[in-house]
């Protein structure tokens, strides 16, 4: 066995020592399987660089040769017949490697594609997780300015509620001008009913609208969360599916290797 003692100097990575016919020959399968020519200089490279081309053209040379030796005991057809059968058992084993890599090259590459595919679908119902947030943190904004506007209409009320009452006081005291001040106090009580039954309506459409549009967006949120948790599950789902044939390509790898 022949040993390249070469080192890169400078601080350098130490090149690979002991290239020996077992690394050239997985070199050499593995360019075949991926349709180049093993020629010295694309097995020193598939090598990382390294071995002399002496002693890899030593290992290709016989990695090539027939064995002679144990066929020279048969006779000539059936020697023949024996050559023909390795070379086309090597030719179908080469054949089969390179499918099933090209297959495991496809059907990862469509495993990708379905994995980016799911993964923008997370991405976007996140987007659509964070708008309906927005929109929910606006509604109780809304909300809360309401109630504020009630509570101002609800002074206001007191405050009208204090100028009746004041109203009949003075009523009582002018006895002289009852006729009017009887008028204006049923016109002022009218007036109060009135307001008090419009303040009531719209407390009652806007606490109304507010239930249904916090039912709404809850109701999407929910459904948000399910599509979220049902897009995480598919993914799960994906990145077992690639570890499955990654581990079944690696698992011909070998049984092409014992062959």
């Amino acid at each position: 066995m022949q040993r390249n003692t070469g080192q890169k100097t400078g601080g350098g990575v130490m090149a690979r020592e002991g290239i020996n016919k077992q690394l050239v020959q997985h070199a050499k399968t593995s360019l075949l399987a991926q349709g180049k020519r093993p020629t010295i200089d694309a097995v020193r490279i598939a090598l990382g660089n390294t071995g002399s081309y002496t002693t890899i053209s030593h290992y290709l040379k016989e990695l090539e040769e027939k064995p002679k030796a144990t066929l020279e005991r048969l006779s000539e057809p059936l020697a023949q017949l024996v050559l023909s059968l390795s070379e086309q058992l090597h030719a179908e084993a080469e054949e089969q490697l390179t499918q099933a890599q090209a297959q495991f090259s496809l059907e990862n590459n469509q495993l990708q594609a379905q994995w980016q595919s799911a993964q923008k679908r997370v991405e976007e119902q996140q987007r659509n997780l964070e708008t309906l947030e927005t929109r929910l943190h606006y509604a109780q904004q809304q909300r809360e300015e309401d109630l504020v506007r009630l509570s101002q209409q609800a002074s206001e009320l007191s405050l009208a509620q204090q100028r009746a009452e004041e109203l009949t006081r003075l009523l009582q005291e002018q006895h002289t001008q009852i006729a009017i001040l009887h008028n204006e106090q049923r016109h002022a009580t009218e007036t109060l009913e009135q307001f008090r039954l419009a303040r009531q309506d719209i407390q009652d459409t806007l606490v109304q609208q507010h239930a249904q549009q916090v039912a709404h967006l809850s109701a999407e949120l929910r459904r948000n969360s399910d599509q979220l948790s049902s897009m995480q599950t598919e993914l799960l789902e994906l990145n077992r599916e690639n570890a499955r044939l990654l581990q079944q390509l690696s698992t011909r790898q070998n049984m092409m290797k014992e062959q």
